[in-house]
């Protein structure tokens, strides 16, 4: 298995190289720049946006400016005077943001909190995680009841449930949660308090977890329909076993491996922030933080926004594929 972990530790570099090139090309072929006059702002003098401009490479070559920020850059020390290796991104180093002309990095824009809030990760990352434990402990069973209880009135109920939550969608099931609990009925505020330690999560987390929960449910639902079909349950049954020791050893084991393949990707996306829950719900993230950054055309804030996605995304995918290897011991790793 160490060999195998490696080796797909390994293949994050080719993939965060070619994300890293599309998000670059995508972001410089954007029509504005970070420090474009805009009349809704305030102006800054010609000679001092020259100086940004070469504070941030903008006035090197496309190229060098990749390789800048990617790889590394040589760059003379002011305290020392002497010329020192800057790694880049590949190294973890996502470099100054543009909107704070370089007085904080992203790092610690994403990573650091302040002595009063913790930082955009830990909002964005507990949400996610919140979602998804919600949307696993009641989409897992409504999927196994309705298979088991197929062409039933609970098969239709928790399809037609699971299929409503699909069909709204995150952005219209956080209005309405607005519009009935906040609004309506005055159980929460409208835009939360977040240092309140439990009330502000519980409307986000549902919000982001109902359109899991649907999923889940029917992707549950196929892959135990599919399960109970086999010529092993049926050999089961035959043997005697009871019906719940075939259920929860034969059936529901073999049927959560489609749900948890879904599980990697899914969790990288709720981690490291969903755009419209944060927006809606005023969660200060990494998904607002996006959004802002696209908004000022903060370039560096955009690249490691979409590197640390992709890297996620990458861990997710080799947690999935570990997982397959301990709830089903057939499956080997090679």
């Amino acid at each position: 298995m160490t060999t195998f972990i490696i080796r797909r530790l390994l293949w994050f570099i080719p993939v965060l190289l070619i994300v890293g090139l599309v998000t670059f090309a995508i972001a410089r072929m954007t029509p504005g720049g970070p420090f474009d006059r805009d009349p809704s702002r305030r102006q800054l003098p010609p000679r001092t946006e020259e100086l940004l401009r070469q504070r941030f490479g903008l006035d090197l070559p496309l190229w060098r400016q990749f390789v800048r920020y990617m790889f590394f850059d040589i760059e003379t020390n002011p305290k020392t005077g002497k010329r020192e290796i800057r790694w880049g991104a590949i190294a973890g180093n996502f470099g100054p943001t543009y909107a704070s002309r370089g007085a904080r990095t992203v790092q610690q824009e994403l990573f650091k909190g302040t002595s009063s809030r913790p930082s955009r990760f830990y909002y964005s990352a507990r949400l996610g995680i919140q979602a998804l434990l919600l949307a696993l402990m009641v989409g897992v069973p409504i999927g196994v009841l309705a298979a088991l209880k197929q062409n039933s009135w609970l098969d239709y109920l928790s399809l037609l449930w699971a299929t409503s939550f699909v069909a709204l969608g995150t952005l219209v099931i956080s209005l309405l949660l607005v519009i009935i609990f906040a609004v309506g009925l005055k159980w929460f505020n409208v835009i939360p308090d977040w240092n309140e330690p439990i009330k502000p999560w519980i409307l986000p987390t549902i919000a982001l977890g109902a359109v899991q929960i649907g999923y889940i449910a029917r992707l549950t639902r196929a892959s135990v329909l599919e399960v109970k079909r086999q010529d092993y349950v049926r050999t089961a049954m035959a043997k005697g076993l009871s019906r719940q020791a075939v259920v929860w050893r034969h059936i529901v084991r073999n049927a959560l491996i489609p749900v948890i393949t879904v599980l990697g990707p899914l969790l990288a996306g709720l981690i490291t922030g969903t755009l419209f829950v944060e927006l809606i719900f005023q969660v200060p993230g990494m998904g607002l933080t996006f959004v802002q950054a696209i908004g000022k055309r903060d370039y560096s804030m955009i690249m490691g926004s979409a590197l640390l996605f992709t890297f996620f995304l990458n861990v997710g995918n080799l947690l999935v594929d570990i997982l397959y290897g301990v709830v089903d011991p057939r499956i080997t790793f090679k």
